[in-house]
């Protein structure tokens, strides 16, 4: 049996004395979850307001479609907060996190996202199609870069335009609609603060966002969540976070609470990243890296460029003749 990495160890300890977990939540192809009851009157947890004032006709995902989810949805979210975020915030999300979905083949509504070089007219674009990616470029806008030796091929994809926090805002409510009920009363200013159209607004002074990225294969097909809160007795660590993972990514996204967070204000925090199973072949491919993303920009970005390496066997060069109008 291989021993986990001494940190591997050291983290899992950390979150065992500070936090305890709900049950993870396995969304497979298939399954479909309800989260809260379906009694009437039904009340809206993001805007406080019940039936009949507003409606709850359409199915409320409890996280992005274009995450892949097909199967996890909310009762707790009425159909104008449902279009709302729908044409905001997870907007904003799905701009950011789009390079990484299209590289772990994550199939939204659409199919995997395709990339291609922003602007008007012919360019690089990068889909995937056929059961494996297609890179195309023209001899005078050069996308990629092939290195035989170290069996790579380097190139980055650029962003969509997005609000930092805006997208925060996205990853946030995830976890605001995984809470149970009795938990809302905790956050009721971050509902607030989620619903704001105004992204300039300060809500908390840091908002550290861990992304795990896991190396090699992995299943495209499999969501899994997980809350975590803050043991009782316990007043160095934040509140409340939950983990999602998805493909090559775990994002780990803490869940501000303004009156459950007062212990800590003030405080400067060293956080351990959740630690992660590592990939299937981790020999191969390498251990997963983590980085600390900083999403609290409240000014749009555009042009974001994130560079990307994949690994191959071996290449196959195609006879110009073959080429159409690309390479």
């Amino acid at each position: 049996m291989t021993e986990l990495p001494a940190a591997t160890v050291a983290a899992a300890d950390f979150y065992d004395k500070h936090y305890a977990g709900a049950d993870p939540i396995f969304l497979q192809p298939g399954m479909k979850l309800m989260l809260g009851s379906p009694e009437r009157p039904r009340h809206c947890r993001f805007c406080g307001k019940d039936e009949p004032e507003v409606t709850f006709r359409d199915e409320a995902h409890a996280l992005p479609a274009a995450f892949g989810n097909t199967g996890l949805f909310s009762n707790y979210e009425c159909d104008a907060c449902n279009h709302l975020f729908g044409e905001g915030i997870e907007n904003h999300l799905g701009n950011w996190s789009k390079p990484m979905r299209t590289l772990s083949r994550i199939k939204g509504r659409n199919g995997v996202p395709t990339i291609k070089k922003p602007g008007p007219g012919q360019g690089w674009r990068l889909e995937h199609a056929d059961g494996g990616f297609q890179l195309k470029e023209y001899e005078d806008d050069p996308f990629f870069e092939i290195d035989e030796e170290a069996k790579q091929v380097r190139f980055e994809l650029h962003r969509d335009t997005y609000v930092p926090v805006a997208a925060l805002k996205g990853l946030v409510k995830i976890g605001l609609t995984l809470i149970p009920d009795i938990e809302t009363q905790h956050f009721r200013e971050t509902f607030d603060w989620i619903r704001d159209t105004d992204h300039t607004r300060n809500f908390v002074a840091e908002f550290p966002v861990f992304r795990t990225f896991i190396r090699g294969p992995m299943r495209n097909d499999l969501i899994v969540l997980m809350l975590m809160r803050r043991r009782a007795g316990v007043d160095t660590v934040p509140y409340a976070f939950f983990t999602f993972a998805y493909g090559n990514e775990v994002l780990q996204v803490f869940l501000p609470s303004l009156s459950q967070d007062k212990c800590i204000d003030g405080v400067p925090l060293t956080l351990t990243p959740f630690p992660t199973p590592g990939a299937p072949y981790q020999a191969q491919h390498g251990h997963p890296s983590v980085k600390v993303e900083n999403l609290t920009g409240r000014e749009p970005v555009k042009g974001e460029k994130v560079p990307a390496v994949f690994g191959f066997e071996s290449v196959a060069h195609r006879p110009p003749s073959q080429a159409e109008d690309g390479t």
